[in-house]
């Protein structure tokens, strides 16, 4: 380096007008902690150092630095045929039109202006839900159910809970009326 160049990174202050381009692409470490203050102090002292390296080691570490390059080139290499292989065989397992699953989601259905809007059961009074053929169970709160609905559901019957609730009533009175219960007498401590 020019004996300039180096004072040049101990300069205070912003630069004044525009830069050369020149100057733009130039490689000085003029940041903070760029190159070390070793660079700062003695300018050029890894070309030094590297000038005083016997050959052979030089020769060694070029080498060593060479192959771990190439090995990895060659890793990649060798990965690279493996998954090219299964890339190929990739496209064999791609899903078959023939199983495919026969139906069109609801997003599609909406866009394309098929989609039903609906249930697949049938409500009461034969309605599906569908627009035009909707029952309001709501409009009668008191009755929910028909004549013929109750007469059905009739031969399905439980057992009565309040039956059940008067029986089981009934058992507790009956054990309580039947067992002894036991009596805890406290005895008084004697003060002394």
């Amino acid at each position: 380096l020019a004996s300039g160049a180096w004072r040049r990174g101990f300069e205070v202050g912003p630069a004044v007008g525009p830069q050369p381009s020149s100057a733009m692409l130039r490689s000085g470490a003029r940041r903070g902690g760029g190159g070390g203050i070793v660079d700062k102090m003695i300018p050029g002292y890894k070309e030094k150092i590297w000038a005083a390296v016997p050959t052979g080691m030089k020769e060694y570490l070029v080498r060593s630095e060479n192959n771990s390059f190439e090995s990895q080139i060659s890793k990649h290499q060798s990965w690279q045929k493996t998954m090219l292989s299964y890339k190929a065989m990739e496209k064999s397992m791609a899903p078959s039109q023939k199983y495919r699953k026969p139906s069109v989601d609801w997003r599609r259905q909406m866009e394309r202006g098929t989609l039903v809007f609906g249930r697949w059961y049938e409500g009461p009074q034969s309605s599906d839900y569908l627009p035009g053929n909707t029952v309001d169970r709501l409009q009668n709160v008191r009755e929910p159910f028909s004549e013929a609905e109750w007469a059905e559901r009739k031969q399905y019957r439980s057992w009565d809970i309040m039956k059940l609730g008067y029986g089981g009533l009934a058992l507790f009175f009956l054990y309580r009326a039947t067992n002894e219960w036991p009596v805890v007498w406290c005895e008084e401590r004697e003060e002394a």
